[in-house]
């Protein structure tokens, strides 16, 4: 019996090794697969494509390999659903097995998806930042490029040192738009200020003048709507009806593109508010990308580019510190260590999961017949306060 057990174990030293290695080499022949919900059809269909091309562009950059395991994209059509979100998330785990899932925009489709994902352990990533329950209760999702509060409340802060006391707010109804315009009031009463009068229109807005009729007296109107084409018809009424509130605006640089600023024309100039990515940005690394992707893709990249490749350049180097291993408990830890330069600025995480950037202030120009965005105040390394209470 003795001489059994030594021959059972000597075997079994030989093999065990020996299995390891096969798993590992299996593993390696394997590809990472790295699926993203985006809008593709439905009214965000415009913004799908752009979402895509960030990551493809990132992905390209690595030849598709990342510590010597090829990388697939399975991309989905979610058409602006949040049950269609729910039915493509399940495909792309059960189905295709996928571990790191990119998307959805919209918040509400997050948050349909999110129990879901946080129960299989899916590393999940926001493409326009996300309610701070992602990271509060589920605790599996990176928030890019911050909170719906951390992105918008550098423009109350601003707000508040432009000597505005008493301000309005507009907002999309919606569970996004009440995160950014929480961020505008929270920074904007940080400072001392008051926020008078709160309205909400809901998503889809064809007609701004019931509501514009019902503004207050007050120095400021501080406004977040989710499509370009309502900022389009908000500021337009804003001038038809003969507004003179001053309005201070956010996400400008996603949403006022080159050929929604020509068609503004001179009402946008002089136009103030929140961006998250400046093309125009003084910045090597920035002008190198934005000649790239200009040249691929055939425009100058926006907001929407740059939120993508950025999360995906940060997914990227968490599988490279982990030596391509997408499982969720060594990709978590290692993704929230990363610490790299984007065309954004400097990118970095907090322990929840929370992206570390930084704010700007645009102001639309005219030069030489030319709209353009300037940055006027940069905000370092933004952080939503709401989350140093948690």
């Amino acid at each position: 019996m003795k001489k059994f057990m030594t021959l059972f174990l000597t075997i079994g030293i030989l093999i065990f090794p020996m299995g390891i290695g096969s798993l590992q080499k299996a593993r390696a022949a394997e590809p990472i697969k790295i699926g993203t919900l985006l809008d593709l059809t439905g009214p965000m269909a415009f913004l799908g494509p752009l979402l895509k091309s960030g990551i493809v562009k990132a992905l390209e950059e690595v030849n598709y390999t990342v510590a010597g395991r090829k990388i697939e994209l399975i991309a989905e059509d979610t058409a602006n659903d949040m049950n269609v979100s729910l039915e493509k998330t399940k495909k792309l785990v059960e189905l295709d097995k996928v571990h790191i899932i990119l998307g959805p925009l919209m918040g509400d489709a997050q948050m349909a998806i999110a129990p879901y994902l946080a129960d299989k352990k899916v590393l999940a990533s926001t493409f326009y930042s996300g309610t701070g329950e992602l990271h509060t209760k589920f605790k599996n999702w990176l928030n890019y490029p911050t909170t719906l509060v951390g992105m918008t409340i550098p423009l109350g802060y601003y707000a508040a040192e432009l000597g505005y006391k008493e301000i309005i707010t507009l907002g999309g109804d919606y569970e996004g738009g009440r995160g950014f315009i929480q961020g505008i009031k929270l920074g904007f009463e940080a400072k001392g200020g008051k926020v008078i009068q709160q309205i909400w229109t809901p998503v889809g807005t064809t007609d701004f003048g019931p509501y514009l009729s019902m503004l207050k007296k007050a120095d400021c109107l501080a406004y977040f709507v989710p499509a370009p084409p309502e900022q389009v018809r908000l500021l337009k009424q804003r001038k038809e009806f003969g507004i003179k509130i001053p309005v201070l605006g956010t996400i400008l640089t996603g949403q006022l593109v080159d050929p929604i600023l020509a068609e503004l024309g001179d009402i946008a100039v002089g136009l103030q508010g929140q961006a998250v990515y400046v093309a125009s940005r003084k910045d090597p690394l920035n002008e190198k990308w934005v000649a790239e992707m200009t040249k691929q893709f055939g425009h100058p990249p926006g907001d929407f580019e740059s939120n993508s490749y950025a999360i995906t350049k940060a997914v990227l180097a968490g599988l490279k510190a982990t030596n391509g291993d997408d499982s969720f408990n060594k990709l978590w830890p290692a993704v929230l260590k990363v610490k790299i330069n984007t065309p954004q600025g400097p990118l970095a995480f907090s322990q929840e999961g929370v992206a570390i950037v930084n704010g700007y202030i645009v102001e639309v120009k005219k030069k030489e017949g030319k709209y353009y965005f300037d940055i006027v105040k940069t905000y370092e390394k933004v952080v939503d306060p709401t989350m140093k209470k948690k």
